[in-house]
């Protein structure tokens, strides 16, 4: 089947990461509707990507028969209510991370999903990076032995966080903790946290912990998070939006060897077993980063298995930071209630 996008919400993301022609644009894949809150601004977006139809709702989107598939690409606080929307109308369905806020919304259409029998995915487009895909291999192949520990460390400085002195902070949904759900951890730490779930499984515990450092918005630039897997591996991360030292790293141990990714966005894979040492170089990633999720949507949508990051995937990352701010407020461990 040909899949014929609206989008919901076209905002920064649909720019580069998500554009119609970078991303969407592909082999059986189209966009033919997008839909603004701001009816002429659509209209401008339409135009200028060559998409036949702009609209000012979620519903007279859904409506549109030519649309079958929904990207919901809109703040954070509204994923429950397009995805929603989008699956009642019988849409398959694209949702932007973070899924959704709370694990019981992000429960909620999850099995709305499965009543209406549409492919429901999440966008957490790093598990398609070919250095990660590698990583992901060797991890299944054995070769590390028992995996133990997962260190994760995220750090940068964000310029939308951390504003020069004098500046009038900006407006905005993203500047609002019931409207982004959170800080670092929500928005890039989410990522991060998908990327130890599709490697090491299920977790059991989490502990954490948030800090307000230098950003002048109510959510946290500073997070620690420790997961306890049910496979008995630990796993950290350390996300931060405060740090003018650059980090993005991930390092596995095992019992046999280490694995370690220097650089996400990049393409160098460093394994060691025992005093051998083995640098493994692959191709980077799409430069518009959701073309190979989409391909994998497609894919699934025309009866070639499922997609790499269902819903039901992503609401395991949304449960672990729900669980990460509140082990933060109560300063203690917290277990892993069991998904539906």
């Amino acid at each position: 089947m040909d899949v014929r996008w609206g989008f919901v919400g076209a905002g920064n993301v649909t720019e580069a990461k998500a554009s119609p022609s970078g991303a969407f644009t592909q082999d059986r894949s189209r966009v033919v509707a997008v839909a603004r809150t701001d009816l002429a601004r659509a209209e401008v977006y339409a135009g200028r990507n060559g998409i036949a139809q702009a609209y000012a709702t979620v519903e007279e989107l859904c409506a549109d028969p030519e649309v079958n598939a929904v990207f919901v690409c809109t703040p954070h606080h509204l994923h429950t209510a397009h995805v929603l929307a989008a699956v009642a109308a019988g849409k398959h369905v694209l949702c932007e991370k973070p899924f959704t806020i709370t694990t019981e919304d992000g429960a909620e259409v999850v099995e709305a999903a499965r009543r209406a029998g549409v492919v429901l995915a999440v966008a957490y487009y790093r598990r398609f990076y070919p250095v990660l895909e590698r990583l992901h291999e060797i991890v299944r192949s054995g070769r590390l032995g028992t995996i133990t520990t997962a260190q994760m460390v995220c750090r940068s400085y964000s310029n939308r966080l951390c504003l020069p002195a004098g500046s009038d902070p900006p407006t905005g949904w993203r500047s609002r903790l019931d409207q982004t759900g959170g800080g670092t951890l929500t928005d890039i730490g989410s990522h991060r946290l998908d990327l130890l779930f599709w490697l090491l499984g299920d977790a059991r515990a989490v502990s954490a912990s948030v800090e307000r450092i230098v950003t002048w918005q109510e959510a946290e630039d500073q997070a620690n998070v420790t997961i306890q897997f049910a496979n008995r591996v630990s796993g950290s991360l350390d996300q931060s939006g405060c740090s003018r030292s650059p980090r993005d790293v991930i390092a596995l141990y095992g019992t046999n060897g280490i694995a370690t990714v220097p650089d996400l966005e990049g393409t160098r894979l460093d394994i060691e077993t025992g005093r051998d040492m083995e640098t493994i170089e692959v191709e980077p990633p799409s430069p518009a980063t959701h073309r190979p999720l989409v391909a994998d949507f497609v894919r699934a949508l025309n009866g070639d298995g499922t997609v790499r990051c269902s819903g039901a995937d992503a609401l395991r990352t949304t449960q672990a930071i729900e669980l990460a701010y509140r082990s933060a407020r109560e300063g203690r461990t917290l277990e892993v209630p069991a998904l539906g």
